[in-house]
């Protein structure tokens, strides 16, 4: 009879267990949920303070200077921008490292060098610990693919 009680308990504990487990993975996922921002909504960029100099400037009543294009940049550079992106995202949000090197624009690649340059990538910017508005971010990052990889 002890032999039965003494299942009986374990299988209660067991149960219990496994009970606390699910619902704590619940409320973790509910928590993260709830701390996380939507992606949609971003963030206002801060307001930069100009030098003394180029505030004290006289200002031209000519038209302003329309803002340089943005040259188009080649598709595996492209890539690496996005790579980039997500990682500082990532480590925003405190995700880990590896979850970062899990991200589909990495791991559905199949060539093995290609995989390599964007792993590093996204460690170099993981890493980074400032803060890039979209435009410099896209400069920087577009200016380390050309020297890594240059034109053909």
């Amino acid at each position: 009879m002890s032999v039965f009680l003494r299942w009986g308990v374990f299988g209660i504990l067991g149960v219990a267990a496994l009970m606390y487990a699910y619902n704590a993975s619940k409320r973790l996922a509910e928590a993260r949920a709830a701390k996380a921002p939507p992606a949609a909504v971003t963030e206002a960029e801060p307001e930069v303070e100009q030098p003394a100099e180029e505030a004290a400037a006289p200002e031209d009543d000519g038209p302003p200077a329309p803002a340089p294009a943005v040259a188009a940049a080649p598709a595996h550079c492209e890539a690496e921008l996005v790579v980039a992106q997500r990682a500082m995202d990532l480590r925003k949000e405190g995700a880990p490292l590896d979850r970062v090197l899990r991200i589909q624009e990495i791991a559905w690649e199949q060539a093995p060098e290609r995989r390599q340059r964007l792993e590093q990538v996204a460690t170099r910017w993981y890493a980074y610990e400032g803060d890039f508005r979209p435009a410099a971010l896209r400069i920087a990052v577009i200016n380390d693919c050309a020297a890594a990889s240059p034109a053909p």
